[in-house]
């Protein structure tokens, strides 16, 4: 009996920069086609996102034939070519090094005039080779630490019920929106399928300061990040690896990261979730009163 219906789908071409929405995508080796396979950097290869430049957030990415084309209000468009082949070796969010290739120069000027401060853009080819966290046994993109994020709308009308601002789910950019009736089963999801994909929840996501964040806007607000620390705060998370322990403690959590296979499966709106296995979750409910 399905337990959820996938409502809504988002890639996001660029790492911290604009949603693309969709009404089906492919799983990939690295996840969904598209997602989080370019980075901005900095001259030395450090990672760029929205926690210390907003404006990331305009900037869209459009999937065109052999590459992007990017656009920011202000800034005008470009297009650049996807390489091939790795030219470059840059940070990815948790430290690690990662061989990619480099976009070149219109993308790094264009950055560079954005932020106002030395920018370039790198992107995921065939030949990188990146393994992260609890996922080392399978290649990702430029993800934080899991191949996608689910996240349920149950739990954000939950989190909305007791907030003092209204904010929308692209606020947490996630991969995949489920439909359900019961706030916070995800954080219980262990294997379970969406259609044809298989997924393994492995990772309650930890949450930083993005998702105050308007993403339509670049203005920031308080919320959730109010709401999170009254009721999603994680102060202890046994049973996980020290590094990724340390990014649970002391976070909030809201939504599950997981594997996602077989490569080729196609997701579609409306695909019906079915939970096979289920695990104790590392955050007990918010209580109704709370």
């Amino acid at each position: 009996m399905s337990q959820g219906t996938l409502s809504a789908i988002y890639v996001h071409p660029i790492k911290s920069c604009r949603r693309i929405e969709l009404s089906e995508i492919e799983v990939s080796a690295t996840g969904l086609t598209g997602d989080r396979e370019w980075q901005v950097v900095t001259e030395a290869g450090d990672p760029v996102t929205q926690r210390q430049h907003k404006i990331l957030a305009l900037v869209e990415p459009q999937l065109v034939e052999g590459g992007l084309r990017i656009s920011a209000p202000g800034h005008g468009s470009i297009e650049v070519e996807r390489p091939q082949t790795n030219t470059t070796t840059v940070r990815g969010l948790l430290g690690d090094e990662v061989a990619c290739g480099e976009a070149g120069a219109q993308a790094a000027t264009f950055f560079s005039e954005l932020l106002a401060t030395p920018a370039r853009l790198s992107v995921i080819t065939p030949a990188t080779n990146r393994e992260v966290g609890l996922f080392k046994d399978r290649v990702v993109s430029f993800v934080d630490a899991a191949p996608v994020v689910v996240t349920n709308t149950a739990s954000l009308a939950d989190l909305l019920n007791r907030s003092s601002e209204e904010f929308g789910m692209e606020r947490f950019r996630p991969n995949l929106v489920i439909d359900t009736d019961r706030p916070w089963a995800e954080d219980t999801w262990h294997e379970f399928s969406i259609g044809e994909t298989d997924l393994v929840g492995t990772l309650p996501w930890p949450r930083c300061v993005i998702p105050q964040i308007d993403q339509d806007t670049a203005q920031r607000h308080k919320e959730p990040a109010l709401v999170l620390r009254a009721h999603r705060w994680c102060e202890q998370a046994p049973g996980y690896p020290a590094g990724l322990r340390a990014a649970l403690e002391g976070n909030a959590l809201f939504g599950m990261g997981a594997s996602i296979d077989p490569v080729g499966a196609i997701l579609r709106i409306g695909d019906p979730l079915m939970v096979q296995s289920t695990m104790e979750p590392t955050l007990a409910p918010p209580g109704r009163h709370d």
